[in-house]
């Protein structure tokens, strides 16, 4: 075969299509819809030029590792024109050998996207391979075909154009959309838009597909089809938890640099399917282990639920709505986990190895925790600068690879940045940070959090900068105000009346703060808040002072592990 043709096909603006309303049974069907996108409609195309006929409620994960139902594309003996090389949510990597096939493929797609899935922005495009027996002409064309797809997206008009409402039509109760028909919800009958039909209709296959994941999750799902929230009402916070891996995009774009010495098309599309496959299997394993936080309940019908909605697992990606008393506990042993599992997969250990000189990945989260009808869109733009500001850590722990580089890389490091949302009337997170700076040189938070283990960080640069920013510095603080440790001190706990003045002098000025903390300290037990003798403050690097009490203060009552909130409470760590 002299030469073939790479072809991406890849959903944009997935958030706002998903976070568009607050129905979970909306968000629910939108994030089945792009899972589709780029599962189960990329497979349909396939079959019908392969002239194979492919399950496609079957595992996607077997199916591409199938050699009979996904045949190499450089056997030319079998009539099979068309590789997959990967199809996960949202996204998509095949090879064809003819031009036609990759133009068929992509017009399928995107046909079944805009009479199935309107609203769901759905782009495809493909780059000529010209010498196909070349090393390296592969990765070569995954660079210039996610450059194509940046031209394309960018030259395309944004789906909402196709929702114009001339002439005037009656708008969406949902969406705001404009309505195509009546349908009933609850015990009424609503106009709804095509776009929320689409998203309502898919709710019920995305039950069968996630209760592969865990049991619980068909209950707490089929609970959300039946239009009843009753159940959901009772939960007066929410949390939407926002999870990322750290250099993915690096590892994916310079894929050739890390598979060894075989450069061959052929072990880079074994290898990165392996990779692809290997991350979406450890992001899974590391979401079932993280629902051990929430309790154990029951739904009307006495069938074991947990209070979260998973809405994207896939590759290295996680987002979910979820409980917000157990939002942060949760997403620490998601993260914790998700460590563990690719240090433990071999499909990424070695690449992990090479990229990073470390055989393990990390992530970062952001989590916005809000009331219960707090908009979602807003919500998850809250969680998302929160997930840049935890990335901030990979310009903190850092590290050279090699001798010749002539700056650090990144350290594979998992951290987390949260907001409680208890004032809505600003929502920016660059807003609220820069009001808990009373003065120049004063920080009133110590976010993000590190929750890599320290141990794991001793070769870092910027292994001190961690050690401070440790999540178990901030679990015992809670600890402390909750009054749950042994009290060795003979000292009082801080009381409420207490922590307030201090939050109260906090925000005023440092001087303030020392002054208020003198008065108390040799009477309430703050060891773990101690920096010196006479402050809450410790000073930085760059000359900032720094509290966490603020930090442990708003964290307080959404600290809760149902794994361990029964077990016996450890002593402060000095």
């Amino acid at each position: 075969m002299d030469s073939a043709y790479l072809v991406l096909i890849e959903t944009s603006g997935n958030q706002n299509y998903i976070f568009s309303t607050n129905k979970l049974r909306e968000n629910v069907g939108a994030s089945e819809l792009t899972y589709q996108a780029g599962t189960k409609w990329i497979l349909e195309a396939v079959g019908v030029i392969n002239d194979e006929e492919i399950n496609s409620s079957a595992s996607v994960r077997t199916l591409l590792r199938d050699p009979q139902k996904n045949p190499s594309i450089d056997d030319e003996t079998l009539e099979k024109p068309v590789e997959i090389i990967t199809a996960a949510s949202g996204k998509a990597f095949l090879l064809t050998r003819e031009e036609a096939k990759a133009q068929e493929i992509i017009q399928s797609v995107t046909r079944k996207a805009l009479i199935s899935a309107p609203g769901l922005d759905v782009s495809g495009v493909y780059v000529k391979i010209d010498d196909w027996e070349a090393d390296g002409s592969l990765a070569k064309a995954v660079v210039q075909v996610y450059k194509q797809f940046e031209r394309a997206r960018s030259r395309r008009p944004s789906p909402e154009n196709r929702f114009l409402r001339l002439p005037i039509v009656s708008s969406c109760a949902i969406s705001g959309l404009p309505a195509t028909k009546l349908e009933t919800i609850g015990t009424q009958k609503v106009a709804i838009s095509q776009v929320s039909v689409s998203k309502r209709s898919k709710a019920e296959a995305a039950k069968d597909r996630l209760t592969e994941l865990d049991q619980r999750l068909q209950a707490q799902i089929g609970q959300l089809l039946s239009d009843d929230n009753t159940e959901e009402e009772k939960r007066s916070w929410l949390a939407i938890v926002h999870a990322d891996g750290n250099g993915l995009g690096q590892i994916f774009l310079n894929f050739e640099n890390y598979i060894g010495d075989d450069k061959s098309n052929r072990n880079y599309i074994e290898q990165y399917r392996k990779f692809s496959l290997a991350l979406d299997e450890c992001t899974e394993a590391a979401f079932k282990k993280a629902l051990n936080v929430f309790p154990k309940e029951s739904d009307k019908k006495h069938q074991e639920v947990v209070p979260i909605v998973p809405l994207i697992i896939g590759g290295d990606d996680l987002t979910v709505v979820c409980d917000g008393h157990y939002a942060l506990e949760f997403t620490k042993i998601f993260l914790q986990e998700f460590e563990t599992q690719t240090e433990n997969h071999d499909g990424i250990r070695d690449i992990a190895k090479a990229a990073f000189g470390v055989p393990r990945l990390s992530a970062c989260a952001g989590i916005a925790v809000v009331k219960r009808h707090f908009p979602f869109s807003v919500a998850y733009e809250l969680a998302e600068n929160l997930i840049k500001s935890a990335k901030e850590v990979k310009k903190k722990v850092t590290q050279k690879v090699t001798q010749k580089e002539d700056k650090n890389t990144p350290f594979p490091c998992s951290a987390i940045d949260f907001h409680i949302l208890y004032d809505t009337s600003n929502v920016n997170l660059g807003d609220i940070r820069d009001r808990l700076k009373p003065e120049t040189n004063v920080q009133l938070f110590h976010r993000p959090y590190v929750v890599t283990k320290i141990e794991c960080l001793k070769e870092a640069d910027g292994y001190r900068w961690a050690e401070t920013h440790r999540w178990n510095l901030l679990s015992d603080r809670i600890k402390c105000l909750k009054n749950a440790q042994s009290n060795q001190l003979n000292k009082a706990p801080v009381s409420s009346s207490q922590s307030h003045a201090l939050r109260t002098a906090l925000l005023i000025d440092k001087k303030s703060a020392d002054s208020q903390y003198q008065l108390i300290q040799q009477r309430y037990d703050l060891k773990p808040f101690k920096e010196s003798e006479d402050s809450l403050f410790h000073l930085t690097n760059d000359g900032t002072h720094e509290t966490s009490f603020l930090d442990a203060l708003d964290a307080m009552e959404f600290f809760k592990n149902a794994e361990t909130d029964n077990e016996s409470e450890p002593e402060v760590a000095g």
